[in-house]
């Protein structure tokens, strides 16, 4: 189980390289950007898009419900990638970055994996 839990701080990592790759991607291929832009627009859209920011809202009061229970340093780590997701989809308007929903789901995914990494300690440490 311990080796799980590098194995998800490792993805998380690669997670950052992302968001970088995905920047790169989107300002030198022109078919991602097209791509990039329609699905952007359709989400933005949507009804989902409208209602992105209750994820990270979720994230954060599970974050310190966590803290409350047992602090340790994963769940300390839940709750800051929990307010920097919150930060990102409150402060950041969509127009800001062609990228948004890509770097929202990046962030999304890497605050998922660290949820799952405090489960993980927190069964072995039952």
């Amino acid at each position: 189980m311990k080796i799980l839990r590098y194995f998800f701080h490792v993805l998380q990592v690669g997670l950052i390289y992302a968001m970088y790759l995905m920047d790169d991607l989107y300002k030198n291929h022109l078919g991602f950007m097209r791509n990039v832009s329609f699905y952007s627009h359709k989400i933005e859209t949507s009804m989902v898009g409208s209602k992105l920011f209750l994820l990270p809202l979720l994230l954060v009061v599970i974050a310190v419900f966590l803290i409350i229970r047992k602090r340790s340093w994963e769940t300390v780590l839940l709750m800051i990638m929990g307010i920097t997701f919150l930060i990102w989809q409150g402060l950041v308007p969509v127009t800001a970055t062609p990228i948004y929903y890509l770097i929202s789901g990046i962030l999304g995914v890497g605050c998922l994996l660290q949820l799952m990494n405090v489960f993980l300690k927190r069964s072995q440490s039952l």
